[in-house]
C-alpha cells in the first residue's frame, strides 16, 4: 500500500506517492535510502567525535552534542525528502514545513522491524523462483556455503548485508529445473535487486534459520567425535 501526497511549493502542486509498506518498496530504492542514512550516521560521529574534544572541559558539551545531533537530523530528513519527491534543494526550500512532515510520517511504518509470514518463494518478471528445500540436497549445499561466505565481505560493502543478499539470492533461489550456472549469477543478482523488501527480509529469515540448523548440527557433530 503507498499513499499519494499532494505536495504545494511556489504555485505549483504535484502528487508524490510514498511507500508505506515493505511490499511497496524494491531493494534498489531501500539501499538509496541506506545510503543517505549512513552518510549522516557517518557524518554526525565525526562531528561528535570533534566537538568533544574541542568542548571537552565545557559544563555544556551534552547540549553541544544534542545540537549537533538535532541539526543533522534535520539534514537527514531534508536528503530523505529530497529523494523521496524528486525535488532538489532549492525547490525543497519552497515546501510547507508541514508538507514534509506529512511524507515522514508516512514512511515511519518503516522504522518498524519486519515480521516474517513464512513465504518460500516469489514471482518476478513472470518467473517463479523458490527458496532451497530446508534439507538443503547435496546438490545445494555447496552453494549455501559459498553464498554464506558473501557474509565475510559485509564489512566492506556500503550497506551492509543488503548489498550481500541480492547475489546470494542469485545463487540459492532458483526456477523449477533450474540448474547452478555460475555465469548467469550476475545478471541474476542484477535482476534481483528489483525484488521487493518483503521478499528480501524473507529470504534474510530464512538464509538464518539453515545457517543456524547447520550450525547446530556441526558442533553436535563435534561434541561427538570428542567423546569418541
Amino acid at each position: 500500500m503507498s499513499v499519494t501526497i499532494a505536495i504545494k511549493y511556489q504555485n505549483d502542486e504535484m502528487d508524490v506517492v510514498i511507500p508505506t509498506q515493505w511490499e511497496d518498496i524494491t531493494l534498489e530504492y531501500w539501499t538509496e535510502i541506506c545510503s543517505i542514512v549512513n552518510k549522516h550516521k557517518k557524518s554526525t560521529e565525526l562531528k561528535k567525535e570533534h566537538h568533544s574534544e574541542k568542548y571537552s572541559e565545557s559544563n555544556d558539551l551534552d547540549r553541544i552534542l544534542e545540537d549537533v545531533e538535532f541539526i543533522d537530523n534535520i539534514s537527514l530528513n531534508k536528503d530523505i525528502f529530497c529523494f523521496m519527491t524528486g525535488l532538489n534543494d532549492d525547490d525543497m526550500k519552497k515546501v510547507d514545513l508541514g508538507q514534509v512532515n506529512k511524507v515522514l510520517e508516512a514512511v515511519g511504518i518503516l522504522t518498524e522491524e519486519y515480521k516474517p509470514k513464512g513465504i518460500k518463494s516469489f514471482d518476478l518478471d513472470g518467473e517463479t523462483y523458490y527458496f532451497p528445500l530446508e534439507s538443503f540436497r547435496k546438490n545445494t549445499y555447496g552453494d549455501f556455503i559459498e553464498s554464506t561466505q558473501l557474509d565475510m565481505t559485509i564489512e566492506n560493502t556500503k550497506n551492509g548485508r543488503f548489498d550481500v543478499l541480492p547475489e546470494q539470492m542469485a545463487i540459492l533461489c532458483r526456477r523449477i529445473g533450474e540448474d547452478y550456472e555460475e555465469e548467469d549469477i550476475p545478471e541474476k543478482t542484477k535482476n534481483f535487486k528489483k525484488l521487493t523488501m518483503d521478499i528480501v527480509y524473507e529470504f534474510a529469515f530464512f538464509l538464518t534459520i539453515q545457517s543456524n540448523k547447520l550450525l547446530k548440527i556441526s558442533n553436535m557433530y563435534l561434541e561427538k567425535k570428542e567423546k569418541e
